[in-house]
């Protein structure tokens, strides 16, 4: 006859309840983790839908502060050397392109677009910025020799020592002929008024300006670039990108005194010592006599040195919308029929 304890009992039972609850507590999380596990899964595939789902014929954009590409599958930061996704074609000159929508931020073409090039007259465009946030158009300068710091090939606006003219009419003389002159007496001006001290040198001046260039140029965007000189003549250590002149491009059409400036192809000014000047624009697609002449154009600036090639940074408004072109390192032709022909391309999709 076998006997029991009832203490060995009780034990016996109470470790069988404890099991029994651990096995149900396991069980009822193991459920509950496959279910959380479902709706979780369920939520992201909805979300997933409603982005990829957009109306028929219309594309959609990640705006990531910078120019993006559409190409009706996907969206994103413009990427280097991406020509793949071009959404116009073209078969250009220029080693290093971009063109983009100013409405939507989308780049429409690119063509090594991140690519280091250099600047030439189209950094141009940077110092009359910069010359804008420190000088108001109205202010009255008088030319001194800081117009002897450029080089003996430079383009110039033929300015003379003694010559008083507005800042308005200084940036004329910078952007039409593209005075390298112009940049200077611009930048030296603006130095000793940054610094508060006109007892500064020329060269300090300019040091000063250029300065506040890169700080201009790196709050608008334009990361990859680094400008030496305010004519953007070749110097070491200068460069930028087509991508870069684009951003800052977009920023001379939101000024209102630069954007009037290049879109004119010639313009007569009276200076306040009383010279007459007269300057014609160096972009031939404003010029109405030339074959590249394209009466949607609206500016902006031309370039050339021995290190950046013929260049030309153009914007056009086409059917309500306003694009602008870049073009590095092409020829002294091709920079103007490479721009023809994306606008061409553009009006015609």
């Amino acid at each position: 006859m076998i006997s029991y304890n009832n203490n060995d009992y009780d034990k016996k039972s109470r470790r069988k309840q404890v099991k029994r609850r651990r096995t149900f507590q396991r069980a009822v999380c193991i459920i509950l983790c496959l279910f959380m596990g479902a709706a979780v899964f369920g939520a992201v595939s909805l979300i997933s839908v409603g982005k990829e789902a957009s109306p028929p014929g219309k594309r959609s954009a990640e705006n990531t502060g910078g120019f993006s590409q559409m190409n009706g599958r996907q969206s994103g930061r413009v990427s280097a050397n991406a020509n793949q996704n071009n959404l116009i074609s073209a078969d250009i000159t220029a080693e290093n392109a971009i063109v983009i929508n100013t409405g939507t931020d989308t780049a429409l073409y690119q063509k090594n677009s991140t690519d280091e090039v250099a600047p030439a007259s189209t950094a141009k465009m940077i110092t009359a910025l910069t010359a804008l946030d420190y000088c108001a158009p109205e202010d009255e300068l008088t030319v001194g020799g800081e117009i002897e710091m450029i080089q003996e090939d430079s383009s110039r606006a033929w300015l003379t020592r003694g010559d008083i003219l507005t800042v308005r009419q200084l940036l004329i003389a910078l952007m039409l002929p593209s005075g390298n002159d112009a940049a200077y007496t611009l930048a030296v001006n603006a130095g000793k008024s940054i610094a508060g001290d006109n007892s500064l040198t020329n060269k300090q001046s300019v040091d000063i300006f250029m300065g506040k260039v890169n700080e201009k140029a790196r709050a608008l965007g334009a990361e990859k670039s680094n400008f030496v000189v305010p004519d953007g003549y070749d110097a070491e250590g200068q460069y930028t990108t087509a991508y870069d002149l684009a951003v800052i491009a977009k920023a001379c059409l939101d000024n209102p005194t630069i954007s009037e400036i290049v879109a004119s192809y010639t313009s007569y000014e009276k200076w306040v010592n009383g010279r007459e000047v007269t300057y014609n624009n160096t972009n031939e697609l404003l010029n109405p006599d030339s074959q590249y002449y394209r009466p949607e154009v609206i500016g902006l600036k031309t370039g050339n040195s021995s290190l950046s090639g013929a260049c030309l940074i153009s914007a056009a408004v086409i059917n309500g919308e306003t694009y602008i072109c870049v073009m590095m390192r092409s020829t002294k032709d091709a920079r103007f029929q490479d721009s023809v022909d994306i606008y061409d391309e553009i009006k015609n999709q």
